[in-house]
């Protein structure tokens, strides 16, 4: 039988019809066209007999595998043929030989491999920035110890000397997050059969952390003015000091203050806009910049090195989450670490500790109490209100925010105000 009766011309005039169609290109391939009904696929497969029995193996689907390709697999299958074996069979024991050694892998993957998986099949598809501030966390406190052992053979007393390692920095919710992140990435290798167990299991947060600082901190009006007088003091860079108030004033979240460009503030209308990938929630944002926070930029502007209101080391990347939360940690800790700043305790407040996470909540908690409308508030921070409220209540309330930031910085002028 004649060989390469068809051209690609033909398969790319193939229509399927009400009923399957079989074509013959010789030499054994036949091309397969699957009726409307059933999607109307085009397959090719060559045909053979074996040990007296005619069988059929797979040459793959038109167009991903195109005739030329289809016609190379015949050849091989062909060779096996007259070789005395069994291309069906062969293709399927190479297959299993192909699970046997991811199966092998799986069990040898070591805990960095393990993330890697876990960032790969789960957290790139399920976190916003693609599992980037998950997998930071863990590299920076999990990986240097545990990553090159093997993910089977991490024990409980392994994860203490995590947890332990981290509460030496007296970050206790820092301890409990990674319990968590630990946790679900031991689980998930669970589920991949890369582990045989959770190691954490038997550790819960109460014996990892333990009691955190409330996650609802928020200052009061007295200590925002106490925070004035100690900023002032403090040895913090005056670039700092102004991304701290800018936080304040604008109730922007730290990562979204920290990927902020110059290009971003309208200095005329004097708003900072927000771009949707920069924003948690994946919703455009636009701040209207009162006289206080306008005061606060100039500040910074003053410094200005890159495209970033807030530069890192290299003037074209923007500072760190790190860097900033470090700065202030380390003058609010009653004792100081290691190589770090003398300056303990320095910003350290009458309510206890806080972070710069803590002055969004604070502006929202604020506004209340200078009787800004709550539906007015949630605008102001972006945020989305869900169900049959949300849909109705779409109003973007631009002149009521407005008025509501400049009241709010007015505020925040009179407590700064030095005496």
């Amino acid at each position: 039988m004649a060989e390469n009766k068809l051209t690609d011309k033909h398969l790319r005039n193939l229509k399927p019809a009400d009923a399957e169609q079989t074509i013959g290109d010789g030499g054994g391939l036949w091309i397969r066209v699957l009726p409307a009904a059933k999607g109307g696929a085009i397959n090719f497969y060559y045909r053979y007999t074996f040990n007296g029995k005619e069988r059929r193996y797979n040459c793959g689907t038109y167009p991903d595998t195109s005739l030329s390709q289809a016609r190379n697999r015949r050849n091989e299958a062909r060779k096996l043929v007259k070789s005395g074996i069994d291309p069906t069979q062969h293709e399927e024991t190479a297959k299993a030989n192909r699970s046997a050694a991811q199966a092998l892998e799986r069990m040898e993957k070591t805990v960095e491999g393990l993330l890697d998986d876990w960032k790969r099949v789960y957290l790139s598809a399920h976190r916003k920035d693609g599992g980037a501030e998950v997998e930071a966390a863990m590299r920076r406190d999990v990986i240097p110890l545990l990553g090159k052992m093997r993910a089977r053979d991490v024990k409980l007393a392994h994860v203490n000397q995590v947890i332990d390692r981290v509460l030496e920095r007296g970050v206790r919710r820092t301890a409990n997050v990674l319990l968590s992140l630990m946790r679900q990435m031991f689980r998930h290798g669970l589920g991949r059969s890369i582990v045989d167990t959770d190691p954490t299991l038997a550790l819960s947060k109460k014996q990892a952390g333990g009691k955190e600082t409330p996650v609802d901190r928020n200052l009061s009006f007295d200590e925002i003015a106490e925070l004035s007088a100690k900023l002032a003091a403090s040895d913090l860079h005056e670039k700092m000091r102004a991304a701290i108030w800018i936080l304040l004033a604008t109730g922007a979240r730290i990562g979204e203050l920290l990927k902020a460009r110059w290009a971003d503030i309208n200095e005329r209308e004097k708003t900072w806009t927000i771009p949707a990938e920069n924003s948690k929630n994946g919703r455009p944002h636009l701040i209207h910049l009162s006289a206080f926070a306008m005061k606060q930029l100039k500040t910074m502007k003053e410094y200005k090195d890159g495209p970033f209101l807030l530069s890192g080391r290299d003037p074209d990347t923007g500072m760190s989450d790190k860097t900033v939360s470090k700065a202030i940690r380390d003058r609010i800790r009653k004792e100081p670490l290691k190589k770090r700043t003398p300056r303990s305790g320095t910003l350290l407040l009458a309510g206890g500790e806080w972070s710069p996470h803590d002055l969004r909540r604070t502006m929202a908690s604020r506004m209340g109490d200078v009787g800004i409308e709550p539906h007015v508030i949630e605008r102001c921070l972006n945020h989305v209100q869900q169900g049959i409220v949300g849909v109705y209540q779409r109003q973007e309330y631009m002149k009521e925010r407005k008025a509501a930031f400049e009241t709010w910085g007015r505020k925040l002028a009179s407590l700064t105000k030095r005496k």
